[in-house]
């Protein structure tokens, strides 16, 4: 997937044996760097030499990668083509880097393997300056005060601490969500045999696609999408099979004919609200699509996580679990985007062998959720819908106040009005986002790359902006943003 961003990069095919010029997948370069203005010492060359040679020293820029011409990592990184020369002397100086006439410029460190997980890090390393990247609640004070009786760990089940499918109580407590219905949907019979309790919904994704996905058939999911997915794909050597899209959603005839053609392994869907578009799914198409999976037999990853977050006038999303009559449906949920995402639970709930397979997934990498953080989950539970509901009314508040900041910060954009969540889905008027966000880092403000969000990475002009933020937090991103983009409007970034 990545390789197609690479592939532009590096056109030229080595000959066999030429291991300064293989063709290896890695990171986009302004995303890797980000922030690197803000690092180390010296002159503004000798900060960037710095953060390329921790890049090659580190593995993540692998040997016999080819960095882009020095025009075009000058306009992706927002500086001067000098500041671009002198670092990369200082580099060649010192062996790590190799230029060869007419072929370009290559990384000659020791072999190591590129890296994964690089998308959701680019909107997770934030330095100094306003985040306006990381979609979370970016504090506490919508929850009620809870007290832990640390006697508890013990009584509710967790025995020597160790439960990897989580504290029995808590397992009970979520299957009672679904039981009663409301936060996770209409009411639906579950036992807790049935629920697997996770360390946030990311690992939950992981374990069911390691579960249900093998390396000869792939995982269908729509073309834009949670960054994450595709760290997780990447990370487990897997292949995406992506859907196309309207402003609905999945377009069922191109769902279609990804199952005819590349017979997925289980379809990823987000009813609603959509990360990044904060769309949610109409019923009819979830219907049209349901009644795809139905006829393939193709089971399907349903993830909630922010269900919950649909805002006030909109129609609750309809989940494929009510929507399937055949096809085998698995639910995620989460208590990151309503409650906090510290606590890192989330859970799956699926047929008790599927949940048994992922248990066994799970105990390679790790022992289970902490005790602690569902002791406190246990204690917010039975106030879930409260809290859901202030949530709401905040990202409503936040969402508003956002898009008529931004709108005045960059005239030019087109920004997305979501429908839940908080993040609002921003189009330039450029080919590429990534040189102005790393411009936008220079002058003090962090947003994600729309590529992030795309099947093979490939550049585009989207940007992701969280606006869950307190407000005059967000109106001082947004004044740095209009900054940034005062500075770009003259430069070839912006067309016209």
């Amino acid at each position: 997937m990545d390789s197609q961003t690479n592939r532009r990069a590096n056109p030229d095919r080595p000959s066999p044996g030429d291991v300064t010029a293989l063709a290896v997948a890695v990171p986009d370069l302004g995303g890797l760097l980000s922030g690197w203005a803000d690092v180390g010492h010296g002159t503004l060359p000798r900060r960037l030499a710095h953060a390329l040679r921790r890049a090659i020293q580190s593995g993540v820029l692998p040997t016999g990668w080819r960095l882009p011409p020095e025009r075009q990592l000058a306009e992706s990184l927002a500086v001067s083509r000098t500041t671009i020369s002198e670092a990369l002397d200082e580099l060649r100086g010192e062996g790590l880097l190799r230029s060869t006439q007419g072929r370009g410029t290559f990384v000659s460190s020791p072999v190591q393997a590129a890296p994964v997980g690089t998308r959701v890090a680019d909107h997770l390393s934030v330095g100094r300056g306003v985040d306006l990247a990381t979609g979370n609640p970016p504090d506490l004070s919508h929850l009620p005060n809870v007290e832990i009786d640390m006697s508890l760990l013990t009584a509710s089940g967790g025995g020597p601490g160790v439960y990897v499918m989580g504290l029995p109580a808590m397992a009970e407590a979520v299957a009672d969500l679904y039981r009663r219905g409301g936060f996770t949907g209409p009411p639906r019979r579950t036992d807790a045999d049935e629920i697997h309790i996770t360390s946030g919904a990311h690992q939950a994704m992981s374990l069911l696609i390691a579960a249900l996905v093998g390396r000869d058939r792939p995982l269908a999911l729509a073309q834009l999408n949670y960054p994450g997915i595709f760290d997780i794909l990447d990370g487990q050597g897997l292949r995406a099979a992506p859907v196309g899209i309207d402003s609905a959603g999945m377009l069922p005839e191109s769902l279609e004919q990804v199952i005819v053609e590349q017979r997925p392994a289980a379809l990823y869907v987000q009813v609603g609200p959509h990360n990044p578009t904060g769309k949610v799914l109409p019923p009819a198409r979830v219907r049209a699509l349901a009644e795809i999976v139905d006829r393939y037999d193709v089971a399907v990853i349903e993830d909630n996580t922010l269900a919950a977050l649909t805002f006030p006038g909109v129609s609750r999303p309809e989940t494929f679990l009510d929507a399937c009559r055949s096809a085998p449906v698995v639910s995620i949920g989460s208590l990151s985007k309503v409650c906090w995402a510290g606590l890192r639970l989330g859970w799956i709930r699926a047929p008790q062998p599927l949940i048994e397979q992922t248990m066994y997934r799970r105990l390679s990498i790790d022992l289970g959720a902490s005790a602690p953080s569902q002791l406190i989950a246990l204690s917010l539970l039975p106030h879930l819908d409260d809290i859901a509901a202030e949530r709401r009314r905040r990202l409503v508040e936040a969402v508003e106040y956002g898009h008529a900041l931004l709108s005045e910060a960059m005239p030019e954009a087109v920004i997305g009005r979501p429908e839940g969540g908080s993040v609002l889905w921003t189009e330039l008027p450029i080919a590429d986002s990534g040189p102005f966000v790393s411009l936008a880092r220079r002058h003090g403000v962090h947003v994600a790359p729309g590529s992030i969000c795309v099947t093979g990475r490939l550049p585009g002009p989207y940007l992701r902006i969280c606006v869950d933020r307190p407000l005059d937090l967000l109106r001082e991103g947004a004044d740095r943003l209009a900054r940034a983009w005062r500075d770009a409007r003259p430069s070839p970034l912006v067309a016209g």
